[in-house]
């Protein structure tokens, strides 16, 4: 998990905050439905949303400025896997995230259902 962590950057410690925040009120959702909590869970995971899509874009950007600025990788016969495993990790804040939201909006979903029962 640490090295999963280490992966992503420092968008993962935005995507734990947003995220748990997130969750945190879905799961208060869940419980005691209401349209006012309804309304701060869409825009907390649109923010959840915006922290991954930042930690990807910053991962993508380093890895192409790593790649070009070092010449043992940019003449590598093995730059292909270097270059896959640079996306690999990048793609960390998305799998976080987006696992992060997928519980809320259950929760969210569950809320849903007891409120129209």
């Amino acid at each position: 998990m640490l090295e999963f962590m280490r992966a992503g950057g420092y968008a993962m410690w935005l995507i734990l905050v947003f995220g748990g925040g997130t969750i945190g009120l879905c799961v208060a959702f869940a419980w005691r439905p209401g349209e006012r909590k309804l309304a701060m869970i869409r825009p907390l995971s649109l923010c959840t949303v915006f922290a991954v899509l930042s930690g990807m874009t910053a991962g993508l950007g380093m890895v192409m400025k790593n790649v070009t600025t070092r010449p043992e990788w940019a003449h590598s016969p093995d730059l292909h896997l270097i270059v896959m495993t640079g996306i690999g990790e990048s793609l960390t804040p998305a799998i976080l995230g987006f696992s992060m939201l997928c519980v809320a909006w259950l929760l969210v979903a569950v809320g849903m259902r007891r409120q129209i029962a």
